[in-house]
């Protein structure tokens, strides 16, 4: 699915918001791999109600200005929901495994 649009500041509010989610979901400090970022952002531009949610969600957490505060959790809203099922879904499964605790 390729969702064709000119907005790029929405393109780059949906990829942080897919980022922020997938740091919270893992623990990591980063990124899923691109072809997740893509399928989740083109998944969130897709549906006008998610592009929406995530456009306010920007307007209260600027993306593109830089701060030392602590980064904010995500809102649980119906955007975090749907995007963090879709997420895992399309998630590949992590390289590193914890291991079983040693008894």
């Amino acid at each position: 699915m390729v969702v064709p649009t000119e907005d790029t500041v929405l393109l780059a509010e949906a990829l942080a918001y897919v980022t922020e989610l997938y740091r919270e979901l893992n623990g990591e400090n980063g990124a899923p791999s691109l072809g997740t970022q893509n399928q989740a952002v083109e998944f969130i531009l897709a549906d006008p109600e998610l592009s929406a949610a995530v456009a306010r969600w920007a307007e209260r957490n600027p993306i593109s200005e830089a701060t030392t505060a602590p980064p904010r959790r995500l809102p649980r809203d119906a955007l975090y929901e749907e995007v963090r099922s879709y997420l895992e879904d399309i998630s590949e499964p992590p390289i590193f495994v914890p291991r079983r605790p040693v008894r």
